[in-house]
Parts: structure tokens; sequence; C-alpha cells
């Protein structure tokens, strides 16, 4: 595979995802395949945040990858807030997911989605949403979105999800607003 108007012999450049992946897992270990080199079914009870669980470099303090996706859960007011990190694309759906239907669980969920902090945004997240949004509508709760990233809304827009998930810019916004 050569890069176009490249002479034929040279090799195309990969992104930086594709050459990690292209390495593999150095220890033949299958954990090592799972985001950021962590198994995330290993993991045991969290405090909510799942880039903290079970990662030596998150609890040294060293930098946590902004792309790797994942969630941080906590309780503000009545609200279960779930705070969407990193890259929402088809493979970070799984690694977010379950926070999501954790949250919309239950009877009459109350769930605030804080799109903020994400890197990127796809229609994987904006089928995630919609789930999200169904399963709060059929369990009697409410649901709040939090977004102030213009392509992100771009998304939600071409998605026609403006209009049902009515996203506003801040948290103090999203726990004021009442339906």
């Amino acid at each position: 595979m050569t890069q176009q108007g490249a002479p034929r012999d040279a090799p195309v450049p990969l992104e930086h995802g594709a050459q990690n992946a292209a390495r593999g897992p150095v220890t033949g270990d299958p954990a090592a395949c799972a985001p950021s080199g962590r198994d995330s079914a290993a993991w045991g009870p969290s405090d909510g945040d799942s880039a903290a669980q079970g990662d030596p470099a998150a609890q040294d303090g060293a930098a946590i990858d902004v792309t790797a996706p994942r969630a941080r859960t906590y309780r503000v007011g009545g609200y279960t807030v779930v705070e969407l990190h990193g890259e929402i694309d088809i493979a970070g759906v799984g690694s977010v997911g379950p926070a999501l239907d954790a949250a919309t669980a239950g009877d009459e969920p109350a769930v605030i989605v804080d799109l903020r902090p994400a890197a990127f945004f796809d229609c994987s997240g904006l089928g995630m949403l919609c789930r999200a949004h169904r399963r709060v509508g059929e369990r009697a709760g409410r649901m709040r979105l939090v977004c102030d990233n213009a392509l992100i809304l771009r998304t939600l827009r071409a998605g026609r999800m403006l209009d049902v998930l009515h996203p506003v810019a801040t948290l103090d916004e999203a726990l004021r607003t009442e339906e």
C-alpha cells in the first residue's frame, strides 16, 4: 500500500491510533488489547472514574490519555451526572456505555450527561444517547444533556436530536432546567 502521489515503495504513514493498533500487545496478554492496556472487566468496585480504576499510571498522577474513552459518574443534587471523556466513537461506546446504562437503570432515573470533556463524538455516541433517552423515558425519569462543543452540537443537529435532548451549555443550567 502506498500513499497517493508518493513513490511506489513509500509506506503509507499510519495515524497515531493505527500505529498503536499495528503494534499489538507486546506481552501477549489479551488485556493489553483493551483501551490504554486495561481490562475493565477486571476492575473491582469504583469511585465512578473509569480512568483511575486499576490504572497504576493514573494513580501515580501520570498523564491520562485524553482521547481514551472513559466515563466519570457522580451525584449532584438529585441527579446522577455521567461525564463522557475522550473519543466517543464506535470503539469508545463499549467503554462508556455501561456507565450510562447503570445511570439510566432503576425507577425514575434523573441523569445529566455531560459531553463537555468529550474530544470527539460521532453517530455511535448519538445512538448511545438515544438509547439512554429511551431508557429514561420508559422509566418515567429525567435526562439532561450538557454540551458546548459546536462540532458535537452539529452531530446532534444532523441526527435530529437537538429538539429531543435540548442541550444546555453548563451543568448549572442543566440542574436549573425543569420540563
